[in-house]
């Protein structure tokens, strides 16, 4: 089966990545982060305090207004846990929205009034000035409560959506992977009593006429058997594993035709260890030879191309019957073989493959498949 690539280590990661990564394996690094963020705001307000300082005229130590501004955001920095589940518990959103903004204007001012208290507790531990009154902090803080309170709100609803909508997705994925499987498991199955009824339809024939011939076919199909169930539950296997089942299929229906039938094989032995969809030619070959070769009176031709080309790979089977009518062109009228591999290809390769049938001059049809040329380290177990 075909598996997800693996998450990347934490030495493949991008230097951000590697940052994000290293944070959220370490505490002291999480609080660190932490402070960071909160000491942000605290800079602009001590930066947007000296410009103000400076437009009146007036000139202040930078040292004094970050010691001014810095308590107020540590002191939402410690209420911010509560607001974050405040907002997990009472979310604004749904038809529950009108019972939850009560909660959080309550609590909203509530806060307000715990943080200026702390702002006053620290001004006064660290001798900065200040007017001691309660009222002033709590009027000058009702800004920066408004501002810190409804963005803790909104940055916890946008988490929370973008969690869900990640698990949401990785459901979603899952279950896509696990219908994909289940589709490539029932067609597959499918092959094998289709490929084994033919087969043994074609044997049945030598039974009485040529018992020796019969017995040799039958033991030729017991390996085919062996084959097929010792990858039963792949779906991608290796390019020789499938030429050595295709040789022995011809082999049978070479006993079964004679000379009615020849063979052209024409294999590159480049493809180094590519992976192919599991009895991907045998069902082009029945195709070939049971509705290309077997109809004609004459002596027919099967050829079978197996190249790479740059980074896909190609799979061409032709015969020298009398082609596709055309009213079987449409995929729905195909053939079980034909529009089974189509739909396992579909279900492997999406958009990413060729299945196309042409006419051949002055009669025949060629089926080619182009795949993207995949090695068995892609492949799970």
């Amino acid at each position: 089966m075909i598996t997800v690539a693996a998450t990347p280590r934490a030495s493949d990661r991008d230097p951000m990545d590697r940052l994000l990564y290293a944070i959220s394996r370490s505490w002291p690094l999480k609080i660190l982060a932490y402070v960071l963020a909160w000491t942000v705001p605290g800079l602009i307000s001590a930066t947007q305090l000296l410009l103000s300082y400076s437009l009146r005229g007036d000139s202040a130590p930078m040292s004094l207004l970050v010691r001014i501004t810095f308590p107020t955001w540590y002191a939402w920095a410690l209420l911010a846990p509560v607001i974050w589940m405040a907002a997990r518990r009472f979310p604004l959103d749904g038809s529950g929205w009108l019972r939850a903004l009560p909660v959080h204007l309550l609590l909203n001012g509530l806060l307000l009034l715990a943080s200026a208290a702390l702002v006053l507790g620290a001004r006064r531990l660290f001798s900065i000035p200040t007017s001691g009154s309660v009222t002033a902090a709590l009027i000058g803080g009702i800004n920066t409560s408004l501002l810190a309170y409804w963005t803790i709100v909104l940055l916890s609803h946008a988490a929370r959506y973008y969690t869900e909508g990640r698990a949401r997705a990785l459901r979603e994925s899952e279950l896509a992977a696990q219908l994909s499987e289940a589709r490539l498991d029932a067609l597959r199955a499918q092959l094998h009593p289709h490929f084994l009824f033919n087969t043994m339809h074609a044997i049945s024939a030598f039974l009485r006429e040529d018992p020796d011939k019969a017995e040799a076919m039958l033991a030729e199909l017991a390996e085919l058997l062996r084959m097929a169930l010792e990858g039963d539950g792949e779906h991608l296997v290796p390019l020789s594993r499938e030429i050595d089942f295709m040789e022995r299929y011809l082999s049978i229906q070479k006993a079964r035709l004679g000379e009615r039938l020849t063979l052209e094989m024409d294999l590159s032995r480049d493809a180094g260890d590519a992976v192919v969809p599991a009895m991907l030619l045998q069902p082009l070959l029945e195709n070939a030879v049971e509705h290309g070769v077997a109809r004609r009176r004459a002596p027919g031709r099967v050829r079978v191309r197996i190249a790479r080309e740059g980074e896909r790979l190609r799979l061409e089977v032709a015969d020298d019957g009398p082609g596709i009518a055309p009213e079987d062109r449409d995929p729905s009228r195909w053939r079980v073989g034909l529009r089974n591999t189509r739909e396992r290809l579909a279900q492997l390769y999406g958009d990413d493959h060729a299945f196309e049938l042409a006419d051949l001059s002055p009669h025949g049809l060629l089926v080619r498949v182009d795949i993207p040329l995949r090695s068995a380290v892609e492949v799970g177990p």
